[in-house]
């Protein structure tokens, strides 16, 4: 096995620079806000755009291959409505997001190496929000935006891991710091993204999005020599080696997929607070505060920040088991984070029906994203760590492209559930979305002690 630049793969221990962390992981936090400001500042107001102007009569006409693609997706799913459609539209388009990611990891690991993959995403990026302030080029964004997923997405988080050792307990609050960013990101979109489009226009509003492309692409050049540098392997050589360890690469991706499951019921509900809650908010819930009629986008915001506070939870909890020598199974925290998820569309289900067809009080849809929000760190931070001490030297970010199908899966799932919001009572729909979420409960408690043991040999392997 040759490597083409040899990776730092030793912890910089002694680099505390950021919050007790490496200085790179910085540039990198503050690349991913960058991102997270216009990829989330984009998916805010999607649906949104789509029902209330892009698939009207009087604008329908203006988006180049409409009729080709509204051909192929009624062919494929069947006659669809404007909302439908939209929806549909909404979860392929997140969904490939999160599919193309085990490609670029393939082209960083093999070819072109983490850093350039990722500077050409972040190009691709910016290109597909410029893209999108057209209603004429508004398909040839979204694809642009699937690329810039691809090359991005699983490199980001393998050079986060690559900036420590195996053995480093930074590690895992490290993605707890990437996932605040994404947040943040997240937090300020809404505000900003947001408020452009429903109170100025949807132009302005993919414009202000791309104003935070750029901002991601500044700062990730500006941090380019604090990164780990890149681990390319170009030897006939790999496929060899793992025959020779083939038993134990099976059980290590076998535990993983596995996992997954439980991720893709998870995230296949949660993310339907882009997706149909805006607009079930929007006609359902008292939006009213004080006199003023509050965007709906504003809840986003709100779930920017109760994401940020249950994540600093989170790894302040577990630094305080971990100090008591009380740690749980990774598999234990999936289950309680899939809870919580649980547990928050049961109180939109609730809210629902207690209106009697009248408006929604906001404070169950506020109660939706404190629980929702407070699980996420539960889940995605958990699997992004296990994922990065697992992965067998030089195919990091290719398998950390496989954590990424599991949110594909579930963007995928968000479009097809929102396809029967109209034919169900709003309390029915969110009735629905919490049992999928504790079907996750369910599935991962009933092969937790499988589940554990297939883990443990994924921390032996690393």
């Amino acid at each position: 096995m040759t490597i083409s630049q040899a990776p730092e793969m030793r912890s910089a221990s002694d680099d505390t620079a950021f919050f007790g962390h490496p200085k790179g992981l910085g540039f990198l936090v503050a690349t991913e806000a960058g991102w997270a400001f216009a990829y989330y500042g984009m998916v805010t107001i999607l649906t949104l755009y789509m029902t209330r102007q892009l698939f009207t009569p009087s604008h329908i006409d203006h988006i180049i291959g409409f009729p080709a693609y509204s051909h192929a997706l009624q062919t494929m799913f069947g006659k669809m409505t404007t909302l439908a459609l939209a929806s549909q539209t909404f979860g392929l388009v997140t969904g490939f997001v999160y599919v193309t990611p085990i490609l670029g990891g393939l082209i960083a690991d093999r070819w072109l190496g983490q850093r350039i993959t990722i500077i050409l995403g972040l190009f691709a990026l910016t290109g597909s929000m410029v893209l999108l302030i057209s209603e004429a080029t508004f398909l040839f964004g979204l694809l642009l935006l699937v690329i810039a997923g691809g090359l991005m997405k699983s490199n980001f988080l393998g050079q986060v891991g690559r900036l420590y050792g195996p053995d480093d307990p930074r590690r895992t609050p490290a993605y707890g710091w990437f996932l605040i960013a994404v947040n943040i990101g997240g937090l300020i979109t809404p505000l900003v993204v947001g408020t452009f489009a429903e109170k100025v226009g949807y132009a302005q509003g993919f414009t202000a999005a791309a104003v935070g492309s750029a901002f991601a692409v500044i700062s990730y050049l500006a941090g380019l020599r604090h990164l780990p540098q890149d681990l390319i392997i170009k030897s006939s050589k790999v496929a060899a080696k793992a025959a020779g360890h083939a038993g134990s690469y099976f059980l290590i991706l076998g535990g993983l997929l596995a996992v997954l499951i439980a991720n893709i019921l998870n995230s296949g509900v949660y993310n339907q607070a882009f997706n149909i809650f805006p607009v079930w908010a929007k006609d359902h819930v008292d939006l009213n505060l004080f006199g003023f009629e509050m965007p709906v986008t504003w809840f986003s915001a709100f779930d920017g920040v109760m994401t940020i506070v249950g994540t600093a939870f989170a790894v302040r909890f577990w630094a305080w088991q971990a100090s008591r020598g009380t740690n749980p199974p990774e598999t234990s925290r999936i289950a309680i984070g899939c809870a919580l998820t649980a547990g928050a569309f049961s109180i939109l289900a609730i809210g629902a029906l207690a209106a009697h067809g009248g408006k929604t009080v906001i404070f169950a849809p506020i109660a939706f994203f404190l629980l929702a929000d407070f699980a996420i760190p539960w889940v995605d931070t958990v699997i992004m760590a296990l994922f990065s001490r697992a992965a067998p030297p030089g195919a990091t970010t290719t398998l950390l492209g496989c954590y990424y199908l599991a949110a594909a899966g579930g963007n995928f799932m968000v479009g097809w559930l929102g396809r029967f919001y109209e034919a169900m009572s709003p309390a029915a729909f969110w009735g629905l979305n919490a049992a999928i979420g504790l079907a996750a409960v369910i599935y991962i408690l009933a092969l937790g002690a499988w589940l554990n043991r297939a883990t443990a040999e994924v921390a032996a392997e690393a």
